[in-house]
């Protein structure tokens, strides 16, 4: 549950009584912030839902914004299954599109499972906030490192193909990911739809992590449209 979970606002050690309300409030913060805006969140309401106290509230955060830094440090240990994914290895000589998907759906799930929270910490690290900043970094930068790892790897007979240019291209990917994950799924539906719109960027990511296009061997239903446009 993070970094935070060791000891309360008096320096006590949390037992197990401890930390369920500490996760108590938790919960009840991530409720709230299905119906209301981050900014409307107050240690009374969270302590209200949770069934609480706000003196209780007080033991263990100092304000919403510490109990909002909390979550974001859970929405980032819930991202170790993409980590998971990525890490496995990939055939830079296929258009390895199953496991592109793979990593989109996880990266997806996370987002629908902290979308609230993960949009506040983008605003406030926006807003000039270094603490969220830094985490936002930190967990954009090892989802990047992955990527560059794999398309460094694809281009590795590329001449003049540099670990820049990989890390650029990563970068490239991670941002699109994190920004087709944060719009509202309900108004996607509306447009283009959820499931394609996350079927273009797993393409997206396997005809750039399969390297230079002459390498990948894109499936047969792709190659087939080509040879339709073709004629």
């Amino acid at each position: 549950m993070g970094r935070l979970t060791e000891k309360n606002k008096h320096g006590q050690a949390l037992g197990r009584k401890g930390l369920d309300t500490r996760r108590r409030l938790l919960t009840a913060a991530r409720r709230l912030l299905k119906k209301q805006s981050p900014f409307a969140l107050t240690a009374v309401s969270i302590a209200r839902e949770a069934k609480t106290s706000s003196a209780a509230f007080y033991i263990y955060f100092e304000d919403t914004r510490e109990l909002l830094f909390a979550l974001c440090e859970i929405a980032e240990a819930d991202m170790a299954t993409v980590h998971r994914i990525l890490d496995e290895p990939w055939d830079a000589g296929r258009f390895e599109l199953e496991h592109a998907s793979r990593v989109v759906k996880a990266f997806a799930a996370v987002w629908d499972n902290h979308r609230e929270v993960l949009r506040y910490r983008n605003l406030e690290a926006d807003r000039g906030d270094m603490q969220f900043e830094e985490t936002r970094l930190r967990l954009g930068l090892r989802l990047v490192k992955r990527f560059a790892a794999h398309i460094g790897k694809a281009h590795s007979m590329t001449p003049g193909f540099t670990a820049q240019e990989a890390m650029a291209e990563a970068s490239v990917l991670v941002s699109a990911m994190e920004r087709c994950a944060a719009y509202d799924p309900e108004r996607v539906e509306r447009g283009v739809g959820v499931d394609l719109m996350y079927e273009a960027l797993a393409r997206i990511i396997a005809w750039t992590v399969s390297g230079p296009p002459h390498k990948a061997r894109a499936p047969d239903r792709v190659r087939r449209r080509s040879s339709k446009n073709e004629k």
